[in-house]
Formats: structure tokens, C-alpha cells, sequence
């Protein structure tokens, strides 16, 4: 499936509020809790959310909850917003994307979890209808977290929320050749641990 830009799905909409009154409407938000802004932040871009979630692949049920969880966050979290770093519409495409990046991670370490209790409650006898896939899945959740704590915390930023390594520079303060050097140190860890199971 064709993956659509955020500029992409606003563009395709003539009725464009301004950048300004997005601004002020989400600024309102944030310092009154003005419900009438809220409604016509609302109003604009919850469909467009949706409609980023399904083009991302997302079936209509998850879509629909995807875009009420971003609503709701950004009811909760529009005092936070500061306009001098981000226009409102990257601002709140950000908080959609996280939230869908949260609920992958979630389902997957909800499957690892599965596994590895499943395992745990298995016999000699039927140890080897275990797929490799479990075991391997095991092993690389147990690696991951004998990572020293700032390698993990690139690996976490890049892998389960989805960041960049420009934006994980920003978020943790760090020089892109840091943040590199440590992701290609847990890589090598993982890779040699992994390589020896």
C-alpha cells in the first residue's frame, strides 16, 4: 500500500484553515481548555487523521480509535504545544503517528509475552513443538535488556516509537555520530548474542 504524506492528505482538501488560525485555535486549547477551538480542531482534522491511519493500513475499527486516542491527547496535551518549534498540523500528525507506533509495539511485546509464558509452562516431552520463531523472539527481548542503558535507550527510540535518528538527536541532546555509534554498538551486541543461540 502506497504510504501517503501528511502534507499529501491535507493538501487534498481546498478548505484549508490558515497555519495562524490552526495556531490560535490549538493555543486556545491549551491555556483555556476553549471548547469551541477544541471543536474546530475536531472538526478538521479528525478525518484527515482517519483518514492517515487507513492509508498507513490500518483497518476502519483501528482507524476510528486511533483518531479518538489523538483527539483526546491533544485535548490533554495542547498546553504542551509550542508554536515556535512546530506549525499545529506536524504537531498533531506526530501525536497520531506515535499513538500508532505505541499500539504496534504493544501488540508485539504482548505477543512476545504470550510466547515466552507459553514456554515457561512447557514439558521436556513437547519442548520441541516450540517454533523457532518464539524461541528466537525469547532470546532477542532478553539481549535487548542486558543492553548497556544508553544503547537501549536509542534502540527504544528508534525501533519501538519510530524516531529518527535526527530526532532522537533532539530528543535525548546528542550528537548524530553519539547516537549512531551507539545504535551500531547494540547492533553488534545483539547480532553476536543472537548469533551464539
Amino acid at each position: 500500500m502506497n504510504q501517503y504524506s501528511v502534507a499529501e492528505i491535507i493538501a487534498a482538501d481546498e478548505a484549508v484553515p490558515s497555519p495562524e488560525l490552526l495556531t490560535e485555535w490549538l493555543v486556545a486549547v491549551g491555556r483555556d481548555q476553549d471548547r469551541e477551538s477544541f471543536a474546530n480542531l475536531f472538526d478538521y482534522f479528525a478525518p484527515r487523521i482517519k483518514t492517515y491511519m487507513l492509508r498507513l493500513g490500518a483497518e476502519n475499527a483501528l482507524a476510528e480509535d486511533l483518531m479518538q486516542e489523538t483527539m483526546v491527547k491533544i485535548w490533554r496535551k495542547a498546553s504542551t504545544y509550542e508554536r515556535t518549534r512546530a506549525v499545529p498540523s506536524a504537531w498533531i500528525f506526530r501525536i497520531a503517528r506515535n499513538l500508532r507506533i505505541d499500539k504496534l509495539r504493544r501488540q508485539k511485546f504482548h505477543e512476545v509475552e504470550f510466547d515466552a509464558e507459553a514456554i515457561g509452562y512447557t514439558d521436556d516431552h513437547n519442548a520441541d513443538h516450540i517454533g523457532t520463531g518464539q524461541l528466537d523472539a525469547m532470546q532477542l527481548h532478553t539481549h535487548l535488556e542486558s543492553l548497556p542503558d544508553d544503547q537501549m535507550q536509542v534502540v527504544r527510540l528508534a525501533f519501538f516509537e519510530g524516531l529518527s535518528h535526527s530526532e532522537i538527536c533532539e530528543r535525548l541532546d546528542l550528537p548524530l555520530g553519539t547516537v549512531k555509534s551507539r545504535l551500531r554498538l547494540a547492533f553488534g551486541k545483539l547480532r553476536k548474542a543472537m548469533g551464539e543461540h
